[in-house]
């Protein structure tokens, strides 16, 4: 999969729309010369001031956007591809959840981030951590800063479903002594592995990377459309959360609260769930990385039906949370030891295919196979990774041919919505469809990937862009 157009600064990886909004060229660019901001689209995205830019290329050397050389990553930071081609490099997989119930209450889930990064700076393993907030006087616009104390790491817990320019951060941290862990999603992360390559001090500097499974997020304009259905300006609220537990507990819904002090609580599948397929961001649909395997330990929801019943049955009340993990780094590992030698956090060992599934690896690394189609279809960029995804064992018939058509055909609408939005008139219009309307049109389209399960965790294969071996025996090829 490669570009149609040549790129010379982030401006040609925002007109393909590849972006991914992470703001690494904001924060590796020399001449200051690039700044983030709202674009119709919803998105962050890069603004080139040209009467600065020196047209150096460091900017597109460090954006994941437009490229990310997947065997050559793995092999740097991993010494070795994953045997696992769904789940990545895994040494350890556990689910639990903290004994801090304070962390337990505020955070999204388990409550595992915090507890690590709280343990890490106490041992003085890091000095402090990048993470994200929403901003307290503006509580619907995220900002990244770097924590220090038990109260700036709590003060960030939970997700932010938004473009967030977390990769921005470049300069602040190489021009601040200390060592840092580094909290983000997949594309955050692939920018700052790509920044290493540039400044090898940068390997250093970050002690330990924490990653987000990522679905993929919504764009600012979701804001208008949940505002709009409870009656409410941008101007009126005081307090937003995305998932809450103080309603009803994990796995969370929707918390606003106006500056009046009116709470509004909305169920997590018409707030979040429902609307999803009209206000994800287009280049979130060609990210193969939902299990973020570029870093040392990734994060997420339990969603193991079994470990469930093991933690209930163990006396834990599942409506506190729960997490799950992916030990994926030697450095990662000897943290975990030290906490499981501890009494911070209760942690069962769990099966890597059961995290897979749970997190549905399997089917965002197979949307490679469908979206790239829907972007040569609108003639936009396609990102090239070096590497494509199969079912091993899979042949190719006649009827599996159609199936991949009718999946290329039903996903276009992902991209044909967020492409309208840009206009106001149809957001006024979207603002009036229910969300349920919204879920039943896209079940009914009848597409496949991501939504259905593949049953291809563990089966999963891994070969070389524009290369499909036919013997089904899995593995990667040169």
């Amino acid at each position: 999969m490669t570009n149609q157009r040549p790129i010379k600064t982030v401006g040609d990886v925002v007109a393909q729309h590849l972006c991914t909004s992470c703001g690494a060229c904001a924060g590796v660019c020399p001449e200051e010369a690039v700044g983030m901001a709202l674009t119709r689209f919803g998105i962050l995205a890069p603004v080139i001031d040209h009467d600065r830019c020196t047209i150096c290329g460091l900017c597109v050397q460090v954006c994941p956007g437009h490229s990310f050389d997947f065997v050559a990553q793995h092999n740097r930071i991993h010494g070795t591809l994953p045997e696992h081609v769904a789940l990545g490099p895994c040494l350890e997989v556990y689910t639990g959840y903290t004994r801090d119930e304070e962390i337990l209450r505020v955070s999204q889930s388990g409550g595992a981030v915090s507890t690590i990064l709280l343990f890490c700076i106490e041992k003085g393993l890091i000095d402090g951590a990048v993470v994200t907030r929403w901003q307290k006087e503006k509580p619907l616009v995220a900002e990244t800063y770097i924590a220090r104390t038990r109260e700036a790491v709590l003060a960030a817990t939970g997700s932010k479903y938004n473009p967030v320019a977390a990769a921005e951060s470049l300069r602040t941290l190489l021009a601040t002594p200390g060592r840092f862990a580094f909290v983000g999603t997949s594309c955050q992360i692939q920018a700052m592995r790509k920044a290493e390559l540039i400044y090898p001090e940068l390997s250093d500097k970050i002690a330990l990377y924490l990653g987000l499974h990522c679905l993929g997020v919504f764009t600012y304009h979701f804001h208008g459309q949940v505002l709009h259905k409870v009656g409410l300006g941008h101007e009126q609220v005081a307090y937003f959360r995305q998932r809450d537990k103080v309603w009803r507990g994990w796995p969370c819904d929707m918390r606003i609260v106006d500056k009046q002090g009116r709470v509004f609580d909305i169920d997590a599948k018409q707030s979040r769930l429902d609307p999803r397929s009209f206000f994800t961001a287009w280049r979130c649909q060609l990210c193969f990385d939902k299990a973020n395997e570029f870093c040392d330990l990734s994060f997420g929801d339990c969603r193991i039906a079994s470990m469930h019943a093991l933690h209930a049955r163990n006396g834990h009340d599942l409506l506190k949370g729960l997490s799950e993990f992916v030990v994926r780094t030697e450095r990662a590992r000897g943290i975990i030891g030290q906490l499981i030698g501890g009494d911070r956090m209760v942690l069962e060992p769990a099966d890597s295919d059961a995290i897979a599934r749970s997190i549905g690896v399997a089917g965002k690394k197979l949307g490679l196979n469908t979206f790239p189609s829907v972007a040569r279809m609108f003639r936009l960029g396609i990102p090239a990774y070096g590497v494509r995804f199969a079912v091993a064992g899979k042949r190719h018939s006649r009827r599996s041919r159609l199936a991949a058509l009718w999946d290329v055909i039903a996903s276009a609408y992902w991209c044909y919505v967020y492409l309208l939005l840009q206009y106001g008139w149809f957001r006024r219009a979207v603002m009036r469809i229910p969300h349920a309307w919204i879920w039943s049109f896209t079940r009914r389209s009848g597409r496949r990937v991501e939504w259905v399960e593949h049953g291809a965790d563990s089966r999963l294969r891994m070969v070389s862009e524009n290369r499909w071996e036919g013997d089904g025996s899995g593995g990667f090829s040169e």
